[in-house]
Order: structure tokens, then C-alpha cells, then sequence
């Protein structure tokens, strides 16, 4: 079991220019940093100072509030955050928790946690139509995959045109670790990016390839083209960059074609989360995706069954 150490000065930290280092076994510890040098961080503690390796620091993350972005005492559902370039292998290690399996009578997904409320994103696909929805989440224990089945689960908004849902399990004991997302979207093709997910319920792939493109228009949406290696199972599953911040949601791949996949971009996530209201999700609206009516036909055109029910007079 993971071991959360926060540490930190008071007042400094009041002043929000902490910052929180995680280091290696899922330690973290929040106070300021006082001196860096290649082979080592000294953090202040208030009583005491700590010098930290850096062979034992996984990631650093700046906890001073980033211009333009809203306040962490806010009622923001998610986090952004400026960490550091770190290696795919460090930012699977921190971040393959959030990652889960969401699993319908119709089929399977991917999704991820944003916060330690329960709320996860999925793709809209992975959900749609169904009522019963379960969440399986993979936590680590030694060498123990130890997977936990949430079977309460509750829709809290729906956006079909940009293929996203926001899911929120309930009633639940089990720790959460949340993605981070960046503040503005600085993309640039070529990049290293990495996916999460669970093609065909294979828990926790990992695969990598870098940003082919930045602006692939799809029916009104610029898209996300990659040729990180995805397959049915990785829908809804989160797109990472070097940072290990999410910067896409995996939604769609071409399986006749190698390397071309693609994913929505985050900005569209945090645009519905800023105005969950205006998506939020209402189980007696039919046309909220809960239920779906079925199409009018053309005109003249009626099923055996409806011709039988039609009494059609005799002249």
C-alpha cells in the first residue's frame, strides 16, 4: 500500500509556492524546494531541511497557481498541474492506477479518474444506451494486481457530439490516484505521447508513439491523430504526453490501418467539466443517451406488425 507523507512549512505553503515531489513507492512530499543541483533537491521542511536524490524523485510538480486557470480552492473537478518531463516508464508508474476498466452488458472501455470523488471520464460509445454500468479499478499491492469491481455507478453528464461522459462511483473505500491535466494546450506534432488502457480487458496496456497530428477534422471535431498503438477495449482511456499530463481521450482507431488512431482533445474534457451543468446527465429525459426511442419510419413504409395492427376500411 502506497504511503502518502505530506510535509510542509505553514506559512510558505499558505503562500502557495510549495511544491510537491513524489518519489519512488508513492511517497510525496510537499514543502518548498531551496536548492537544486543535478544529482540532488533541498526541500525546506520549517524545523529542518531534507536533501532528496534525484535517483529517488519520480516527479515534481509546482503547486503555485497557474495563471489563467481556476484557483485549487475552487469546486474545480479536476487538476492542472506543470510537472516535469519524465520518462513513460515513471508517469505509468504514477498514473496507471487512475486508469480503470468500464464494463456494460454491450461490451467494454476504458476510463479514468479525475479526482479523488470518484468522478472518471469515458468515451460517450462506451455507455450509451445502457443502464447497468460496473468499474473495475487495478490497485497495486506488492506484486498483486488486486482488481476492485464498483458496481454503483452513476452517469453525471453526457456530451454524444464530442463522444464524452463524466461516470462517478459511489459508496466506495478504496484509494484514488486522479490524472493531471495542463493548463493551455501547447501541442506539437511529433511529440512523445503515451496511452493507458485496456485493449480487449487486457488491464493496463501501455503502448507509445508520438503526435502525428493536432488537427484532424471528423464531423465538426478536430481530432487528435496518433500512432501510439490502440484496439477495442482502449475507447475512453487517457492520452498522455511527456509530462505526464492527459492531453487527449482515446476514442477511435482504424483497424485495417497501422498507426493511425485517434483521440479527442482534452480541451474539450475541461470544457464540459467547467460547465458540467449544461451536460449534466437527466435519466427521465429519453434523449439524454439513457433510453433511445426508436427512429421514425419513412413515409409508407411499415413493419409486419405494424400492418397487422392497421385496419384500413373497405370501400
Amino acid at each position: 500500500m502506497k504511503i502518502h507523507l505530506f510535509l510542509f512549512f505553514t506559512a510558505v505553503a499558505a503562500l502557495g509556492i510549495a511544491d510537491n515531489i513524489v518519489l519512488k513507492g508513492g511517497a510525496q512530499i510537499l514543502a518548498p524546494v531551496i536548492k537544486q543541483t543535478d544529482d540532488a533537491k533541498v526541500v525546506d521542511l520549517g524545523y529542518d531541511v531534507l536533501r532528496i536524490p534525484a535517483s529517488e524523485i519520480i516527479a515534481t510538480y509546482d503547486n503555485e497557481p497557474v495563471e489563467g486557470t481556476i484557483p485549487d480552492d475552487t469546486n474545480r473537478l479536476y487538476s492542472v498541474q506543470v510537472p516535469e518531463r519524465i520518462t513513460t516508464s515513471e508517469a505509468s508508474t504514477l498514473y496507471a492506477p487512475a486508469v480503470v476498466l468500464v464494463k456494460t452488458a454491450a461490451g467494454l472501455g476504458s476510463g479514468f479518474f479525475i479526482n479523488k470523488a470518484g468522478y472518471l471520464i469515458t468515451n460517450f460509445h462506451v455507455i450509451a444506451g445502457e443502464k447497468k454500468i460496473s468499474v473495475t479499478q487495478f490497485l497495486q499491492e506488492n506484486q498483486i494486481l488486486r482488481r476492485v469491481v464498483h458496481k454503483d455507478v452513476e452517469i453525471v453528464a453526457a456530451a454524444p457530439f464530442h463522444d464524452l461522459c463524466v461516470l462517478r462511483i459511489k459508496n466506495f473505500d478504496t484509494e484514488i490516484t486522479p490524472v493531471v491535466f495542463a493548463p493551455e494546450e501547447a501541442l506539437r506534432i511529433g511529440e512523445t505521447v503515451f496511452a493507458i488502457g485496456n485493449p480487449l480487458g487486457l488491464e493496463r496496456t501501455v503502448t507509445e508513439g508520438v503526435l502525428s497530428q493536432t488537427h484532424r477534422n471528423f464531423g465538426g471535431i478536430l481530432y487528435l491523430q496518433v500512432d501510439a498503438p490502440v484496439n477495442p477495449g482502449n475507447s475512453g482511456g487517457p492520452l498522455f504526453n511527456a509530462r505526464g499530463q492527459v492531453i487527449g481521450v482515446i476514442n477511435m482507431g482504424v483497424p485495417s490501418m497501422e498507426g493511425l488512431n485517434f483521440a479527442i482533445p482534452a480541451l474539450h474534457t475541461k470544457y464540459i467539466l467547467d460547465h458540467i451543468d449544461a451536460f449534466a446527465y437527466d435519466a427521465t429525459n429519453p434523449e439524454s443517451g439513457f433510453v433511445y426511442p426508436d427512429p421514425p419510419r419513412r413515409p409508407g413504409k411499415f413493419s409486419s406488425e405494424q400492418k397487422e395492427q392497421i385496419h384500413v376500411p373497405m370501400p
